[in-house]
């Protein structure tokens, strides 16, 4: 009897990895930018566009890594499947950040009670004054489960990473933290990293949301870009420890300015 020999073959397939400042939405600053992809000895090739390409891949599950000077570290776990697409990993600026002179600032310290610096909190500032609304929903009602939705009356760009408070309007308005994973159409038409938990009408706004974490130092700054107007207010949510929160109510920061809370201690 004949022996039959099958072979199976498997997919290979590329990932494109687009490295954005979080601030400016443009390319990182400076020239040391790296990009590794654990589990794999494919090495990332640099286009001059600025985005990194892995090719020859296997599909499956990966741990994405990006380094560079003025920015924290960034770690992604990523899935790579049959089918190329772009992952694009925002990259938060460090204290050390050479900030613009236009940029709305908030720098403090954090501490525990015993004195020594809390590491690695998160942190989530969301604009609250309107006129900073980057973007509203522009159909009739934008539907709970839904993991597209399109917008209008852009005051700014919107990109793949950005997170945003969607707020209704009214005097008990709807509310829920969106984060926006692809643009489907460009300024017009996007998809979520997760589907929408409530419903909202025709004008929910889009409110800026800022995210980063605390140094070793415990060492913090928030950097604000593109709010139209020169003094807007925000809420500040530090994340610590086993899921410990501290809430700093209706900040106003200034373009152009530092708005310095010194240090805060922490239970």
């Amino acid at each position: 009897m004949d022996q039959i020999r099958i072979s199976q073959l498997r997919s290979r397939v590329s990932l494109v990895v687009s490295v954005i400042d979080a601030l400016t939405a443009q390319a990182p600053l400076g020239n040391t930018t790296t990009v590794h992809l654990e589990g794999t000895r494919s090495k990332a090739i640099r286009k001059s566009n600025g985005s990194y390409i892995f090719n020859d891949l296997s599909p499956g599950e990966y741990r994405l890594s990006v380094h560079s000077e003025y920015y924290f570290q960034t770690w992604k776990d990523i899935s790579v499947n049959t089918h190329n697409f772009i992952e694009v990993v925002q990259m938060r600026p460090l204290p050390s950040y050479p900030f613009s002179q236009g940029a709305g600032l908030i720098r403090f310290m954090l501490q525990n009670a015993a004195g020594s610096p809390i590491r690695d909190a998160h942190l989530q500032s969301t604009v609250l004054t309107e006129d900073c609304a980057r973007a509203r929903i522009m159909v009739d009602q934008a539907d709970k489960g839904a993991s597209e939705v399109t917008f209008g009356s852009f005051t700014g760009g919107i990109v793949a990473g950005d997170v945003y408070l969607l707020r209704g309007r009214g005097s008990q308005p709807a509310e829920e933290v969106i984060r926006i994973s692809e643009v489907l159409e460009h300024q017009k038409r996007f998809r979520l990293a997760n589907p929408l938990m409530k419903s909202h009408m025709r004008g929910a706004m889009l409110l800026p949301i800022q995210e980063t974490r605390s140094t070793e130092r415990g060492e913090v700054v928030i950097a604000f870009r593109g709010n139209r107007i020169p003094t807007f207010h925000t809420d500040l949510v530090i994340t610590y420890g086993t899921d410990s929160e501290h809430k700093i109510k209706d900040l106003a920061v200034a373009e152009g300015t530092t708005t310095n809370l010194g240090t805060i201690h922490l239970a």
